[in-house]
Formats: structure tokens, sequence, C-alpha cells
């Protein structure tokens, strides 16, 4: 198994089937839409609140509805959609105009598959952890698999509780046709293994400026801090050059000079955000967000019937800063 990410080794994320290049003369260069298909594993046993709260965020990527209370998860999602400006279009599809238009990266889950007995332990290592994955793909292609580890389940050989509880990358397996790289995330419930490392600020910070602790908006600490790790986890692998490129395979990257400046889009750009969830943040303090004075859930965005999440920041290559919803 070899990793994509800055820190240690494990997971994964990647869009595919992306539909034919067409565009008027009028319209700038546009890369085809893409849909991300996620088949979810999860391994170990869970609360009905966390595979709820998970299903939903997933949901809320691309929800717009003009209806809906701002700001909205799907505003971050266009900030990781963003990143995919970097590439141009096929020369013969260029048009007057060099501007490209980001697309949108429709989220999908097309499986979920529970397994509450763990078939390969509580204890993970990395060759358990490549079985996990496969099980997660089962005979399905063109799907990546979201393994989610339940609060019980360890995950420290896999550099989990080391600032964070996630981590994407490739597996890669051969056989008569070649190499098959399969991109996958892993995402682990810190609740009970490192809520100091993971929960935070649903939890007392284990190291720097404690800070105020807040309520979770849905009540549960594990569901919304396993929000926080996927959300990261999805950011970082749909925006990694070293991941996406499979799927650019016919374009060609922008120069790094002018406006695509090598330094504006960065790899990890929800991890380079840590600990960011509002304006103003610094060691010890979220930045603005907001409280629910029905609930005392903190949030700062809003996704599908309403419902409230506290997500991480992003860096927004556009502004050179990190993006918070508020």
């Amino acid at each position: 198994m070899t990793s994509s990410s800055s820190s240690s080794s494990l997971f994964v994320i990647t869009f595919l089937l992306f539909s034919p290049l067409c565009f008027s003369r009028e319209s700038p260069s546009q890369i085809p839409d893409g849909t991300l298909n996620l088949s979810l594993l999860w391994y170990g046993q869970f609360s009905p609140v966390q595979k709820e709260r998970v299903r939903d965020f997933i949901e809320s990527l691309n929800f717009d509805a003009k209806e809906g209370l701002d700001p909205k998860v799907s505003a971050w999602w266009k900030v990781v959609e963003s990143y995919q400006e970097r590439y141009e279009v096929k020369e013969i599809y260029r048009q007057k105009s060099s501007r490209t238009v980001a697309p949108r990266i429709k989220v999908k889950v097309v499986r979920s598959y529970v397994d509450e007995k763990m078939k390969f332990g509580k204890e993970l290592t990395i060759d358990n952890g490549e079985k996990l994955v496969e099980t997660a793909v089962g005979n399905m292609s063109k799907v990546v698999p979201v393994v989610l580890l339940a609060s019980q389940v360890r995950a420290h050989s896999l550099g989990f509780c080391n600032a964070t509880c996630q981590e994407y990358g490739l597996t890669i397996k051969s056989n008569i046709k070649g190499q098959k790289k399969q991109p996958y995330v892993m995402v682990s419930d810190p609740e009970v293994q490192c809520p100091g490392e993971c929960a935070w600020p649903f939890h007392m910070a284990n190291r720097g400026p404690h800070g105020m602790t807040y309520q979770p908006p849905s009540g549960e600490t594990g569901a919304d801090a396993l929000i926080i790790q996927l959300a990261t986890g999805l950011a970082d692998v749909a925006t990694n050059p070293a991941i996406t490129e499979s799927l650019f395979k016919s374009e060609l990257p922008y120069s790094t000079d002018g406006n695509h400046n090598s330094s504006t889009y960065i790899v990890d750009p929800a991890t380079k955000c840590y600990r960011v969830f509002g304006s103003g943040a610094f060691p010890g303090f979220t930045g603005r967000i907001r409280v629910d004075p029905l609930t005392g859930g903190a949030f700062n965005s809003h996704g599908i019937n309403h419902l409230k999440f506290l997500i991480p920041s992003i860096w927004d290559p556009k502004t050179k800063s990190c993006y918070t919803p508020m």
C-alpha cells in the first residue's frame, strides 16, 4: 500500500465517470462534471445517529436549494471543486476565453455494508487495512471505498490519533493486466481512542491551548467528530493531483505562473487549516461559529433538512487563505 498523504499512510477517495467534453462557442472552457461514487463500509458498531449524520452530510455536499439556510455545506464543497481549475482542457476544446469553469463533483453513496463483528479484528494493521478496502470495494467497479471505523477499533499503527483520525491513499494490486490503483479513504470515530486529538472542539484538546469546548450539533460527540474527520479526508483526497491525475489524462496542468501559481493550489488543503472552523481562529479558539439556542450545539454550516454541521475550514486557492463558512 502506498500513501499519497503528507502524513503517515492510508486512505482515499476519487471521482470518476466523466461525461464527454461539450462546449458552446461562446462558453469558457469547462472540465466535464464528475460523479464520486462511494462504497461505505461500517466496520464495528455505530449508533443510528452516527450513520444518519454521515449519510446526511454526504447528501448535503451537493444541496444547493435556495430555500435552505446559509451558509451551506455545498458552498464549502464548491471550494473543493475549484481546485480543478488548475487543469486545462484539450487545445481543440479551448475557446477565445482561457478561463476554466470548475465542474461539479456529484457525490453519491452507491453501497453501504456493515460488519459489526469486525471480521479482521479490532487492532488494525496495514495488511488488514488493505483487506477492509477490498471488502468495501466488493465486486463493484468505479467506486471509491470509504472505510468507517467504530470507536472499538484501534488504528494507531496506521497513524491515527496523531493529530488526525483520517488518512487517504492508494492500494496497488498487480494482475495479468498490469497494476490497478485503488484510491480509498479511512476514517475513525475518535470519541473513545483519542478525543483530545480528533474530537476538539467537542472535547478538551490534549495539547496546546485548550480553549472552549462545545456541544456537538447532533448531540453525539462520536457522530460529529466523525463528520469533521470525514470532511477533512474527502476534501484532501479530492484536491490531491497525485490521486486525481488519472481523471485528467488528456489534459495539461496550467503553467505555474500568473494566477495559477503552484503555491496557490496546495496538497491537503483541509489539513492545512487544522482546527480552524471560523474566521478569526487562533490556537485554542475555533473562530466564529454559531450555537443553536435550542440544543446548544455548535455549527458553522447547514445541510439538507435544515441540519447543522461543524465542518473544518479549507485552503481557498483564490483568496490564498482558509475558507470558513462563517
